[in-house]
């Protein structure tokens, strides 16, 4: 038998958004492969720890039936101890725990994890395992989208092959437009995301001095939001002339005094992503800094007053880009303005001149307009919002200036 529970991750999954995508596609369901996918699916992380491990979540377009998991035997103990429910399991390859909890020591998640172990059925793989998903879904020979990412080469063919006349299309790009619209229980996942963010970033601010390294600011967000239940990604701090690199993945520099130091701060909080920036001098901001930050801020603001539904990304992009140009950098150049937000940091929508994308309500976006000049400096200034049915919400409350110490 398989095992079930009761479903408990629905408001995170936007299902009516979900439902149209499968019609107008004419799908039976949806295959998740990439962890985001998958969590989008079942509500919980599920990794895989090696590229060859294959683990897949089946969204089925009959609202009736239960998401399916396949997953690696071993991964049974993590579905225990995570908690998940709401799903049908369909287990495959061998893998042994010896013992019993009869009048032992144990804990829930033991329990659970040793009621699966002898409830679950085990398949020989992930293509016995995932077909017998499809049968007890009666949608074995039905059209089916496959997230392509994450999914190895040679499964995808076999699963192909042994039913030639079931369609089988890609659904990566069908998920993230799935996801682009938030339901309120995402909503809530991201604002504690950047509110985390951005409280860890004050900190940082407030250990600015001239003295201080950027490693101890990188090594204070690191443990901080580690400290806070989340997972440190992107931690760019970079200060004084290396403020102008993007990225910052090596830490050398100790502030002086006149520095400017920026900041572009990522993390994850229960698999939602949290992205803000600032810009800090330490000490009294030249005039070219104060030019330069007031005319980022200005094409921040014009991106923010353009952001509504019914407007395209790419208006967003061209509004603040020209409004930092006339401001006082005539020269400025950007690809993107800003990039929606979710279980991927940057979801399917870029404020970008490309991206003719219509805007909606329940999409969130980080909106930013850095300038980086190398031999000078660079700015950040980035927050995040949900487009609200007449303009947007701030998920974000610091203060949007050049901060100075």
């Amino acid at each position: 038998m398989n095992n079930s529970q009761h479903l408990s991750h629905s408001s995170g999954l936007n299902r009516e958004r979900a439902e149209e995508v499968m019609k107008t596609q004419g799908l039976s369901a949806l295959i998740a492969t990439t962890p985001e996918n998958i969590h989008y699916v079942i509500g919980s992380q599920l990794r895989a720890s090696n590229w060859t491990m294959q683990i897949y979540a089946v969204l089925p377009a009959d609202r009736s039936a239960k998401p399916c998991i396949v997953i690696p035997t071993n991964r049974l103990g993590v579905v225990a101890q995570f908690g998940i429910t709401g799903v049908d399991i369909f287990a495959y390859s061998d893998f042994f725990v010896e013992g019993s909890i009869e009048g032992k020591p144990s804990t829930d998640d033991i329990d659970l994890f040793y009621s699966l172990l002898q409830t679950t059925v085990i398949h020989p793989g992930p293509v016995e395992a995932l077909k017998a998903a499809l049968k007890q879904l009666e949608i074995e020979y039905q059209p089916i989208g496959i997230d392509e990412m994450r999914i190895a080469p040679d499964i995808l063919t076999r699963i192909k092959e042994e039913a030639p006349d079931r369609p089988v299309i890609p659904a990566y790009k069908l998920f993230r437009e799935i996801r682009l619209v938030k339901t309120p229980f995402e909503i809530e996942q991201l604002r504690q995301a950047a509110q985390l963010n951005e409280r860890i970033e004050q900190e940082l601010i407030d250990l600015i001095a001239a003295g201080v390294h950027e490693k101890q600011l990188a090594d204070h967000y690191r443990l901080a939001v580690m400290r806070a239940g989340g997972t440190p990604a992107m931690t760019a701090v970079g200060a004084g002339p290396r403020s102008a690199l993007p990225l910052i993945e090596n830490y050398f520099h100790t502030i002086e005094t006149g520095d400017q130091i920026r900041f572009d701060l990522c993390l994850q909080l229960e698999g939602y992503w949290g992205d803000t920036g600032r810009t800090v001098v330490a000490g009294e901001p030249t005039a070219w800094m104060k030019k330069h930050f007031d005319a980022v801020k200005s094409g921040w603001e014009t991106a923010l007053e353009t952001v509504r539904p019914g407007v395209k990304a790419s208006e967003v992009f061209h509004a603040a880009v020209s409004r930092v140009q006339r401001e006082g950098i005539p020269h400025y150049r950007r690809q993107h303005v800003g990039h929606a937000i979710g279980l991927e940091l940057y979801d399917d929508i870029t404020l970008s001149p490309g991206d003719q994308r219509i805007l909606e309500p329940g999409m969130v976006l980080c909106v930013e307009v850095p300038y980086y000049e190398l031999g000078a400096g660079g700015f950040q200034i980035e927050d995040t919002i949900v487009v609200t049915p007449d303009g947007y919400e701030f998920l974000t409350h610091m203060e949007r200036k050049l901060f100075t110490k």
